[in-house]
């Protein structure tokens, strides 16, 4: 049940501002939580005079699944995800799954399943707060240099290691059936540190608008969707167009590598 300082109005606001999918692959209690989170963002732009852009989060430990879910709410807006998942990625933490939903009134509600990059278990107290303090710095436009924090966790030589067979190679495949008005971009290789703010930072650089994403790490590989349209709303269709994104993407994701 959601609070009681929760009313009508804003439970029936919820329903009829997402999409079917999102109902169909959440729990009531999960629904419950995001009601509730996105009351708390709302609160906060009521009293906040300043960093409004600041989210609201969530923690959910899973110690018998050995990770974390972690639950943001906030303003949509260009380049969002990616200041989110490297904000992840810059306190240690990697991202193993990710759901985003925006709801019609632009509210973003995004959830990742996440772990410690040193140890592969739950993330400690002391990650919680600094992510939440780099987040509010990253979101509010305050300068931090992501690339320079996430290299720093990246030469740390974390002792887990997800992967440790063959090298996976890079494969990009786009798909404009999938969707009347999306064009779908999967992305399959290996699991990086910094990976999923490497694609979605060059989706933002290249003026790709992310809708939707599903984010999978099996057994070291990433495979990733997402669910992109360009500035003016249209599909990626052209195929130069397509090869231009391809090449960036691998250009960014090579420089991962770069750093280890």
């Amino acid at each position: 049940m959601a609070s009681k300082s929760i009313g009508d109005e804003e439970i029936n606001a919820h329903f009829a501002a997402l999409p079917g999918r999102y109902f169909e692959i959440h729990t009531p209690r999960e629904i419950t939580t995001d009601v509730d989170l996105v009351h708390r963002f709302m609160h906060r732009q009521v009293l906040a005079e300043e960093r409004v852009l600041s989210p609201a989060t969530d923690w959910q430990d899973e110690p018998d699944r050995g990770y974390n879910v972690v639950r943001v709410c906030t303003w949509d807006r260009a380049g969002l995800f990616s200041k989110i998942a490297g904000s992840f990625s810059a306190v240690g933490l990697n991202i193993l799954s990710a759901q985003i939903f925006t709801r019609k009134d632009a509210v973003v509600l995004d959830k990742f399943f996440v772990n410690d990059v040193r140890t592969g278990n739950l993330a400690p107290r002391e990650t919680h707060a600094r992510l939440e303090t780099l987040l509010g710095q990253v979101l509010n436009d305050e300068d931090v240099d992501l690339p320079a924090l996430i290299a720093h966790q990246v030469v740390a030589r974390p002792a887990y290691q997800a992967y440790a067979g063959e090298r996976i190679s890079t494969r990009v495949h786009f798909d404009n059936e999938a969707s009347d008005t999306r064009t779908l971009i999967e992305i399959e290789t290996e699991d990086r540190l910094g990976l999923l703010y490497a694609v979605s930072q060059t989706f933002a650089e290249m003026s790709l608008d992310i809708s939707g994403a599903r984010i999978v790490t099996e057994r070291g590989a990433a495979i990733d969707s997402f669910y992109v349209r360009e500035a003016g709303g249209s599909k990626v269709l052209a195929p130069e167009r397509q090869t231009l994104i391809e090449n960036h993407l691998r250009e960014a994701i090579g420089r991962l590598d770069s750093v280890i």
